[in-house]
């Protein structure tokens, strides 16, 4: 049986009269996501699906510089570019659920530092098969297509 290594993240929300905006709280800072006006929100923040994928470029960033340390490999900088494709059907209710929204992730990532195409590639393919987020849409089906590269 393998060691866990549990941690449990807890957030505290609240929506208020505006449909769209939740201000999330109970952690060391307060933040809100919304959505932009066209969709009906105020654009006091981030919507949902923007910080998803800021949480998988986050996600990304912390495993690949803990790869990077594990490796000896020396990473000044990494530039990520990330889109993630969902279908809306279950969302806005032409279906009966939102199963299998995820449809594809292209992620980009390009390694600044003093290393070769091989370690970049290396040390990608191990951040993608470490990221929990990353995990989470391979999990539901979504076709990944990750490209790591040094400048």
């Amino acid at each position: 049986m393998e060691n866990l290594h549990l941690e449990t993240f807890k957030v505290q929300a609240q929506g208020k009269k505006v449909p769209t905006k939740v201000i999330i709280s109970d952690t060391e800072w307060e933040f809100q996501l919304d959505e932009p006006f066209e969709d009906g929100g105020s654009n006091t923040g981030p919507n949902p699906m923007q910080c998803f994928t800021a949480a998988l470029a986050g996600c990304q960033n912390e495993q690949a510089q803990v790869v990077a340390e594990e490796l000896l490999l020396n990473i000044e900088e990494i530039d990520l570019q990330i889109e993630v494709d969902l279908d809306l059907s279950g969302f806005m209710g032409t279906s009966d659920n939102s199963v299998g929204s995820y449809k594809s992730v292209r992620l980009n990532a390009v390694l600044h530092g003093e290393l070769t195409d091989e370690q970049a590639q290396n040390l990608g393919q191990k951040v993608d098969a470490r990221c929990p987020i990353l995990a989470l849409l391979r999990a539901s089906g979504c076709a990944i297509e990750s490209n790591w590269s040094k400048k």
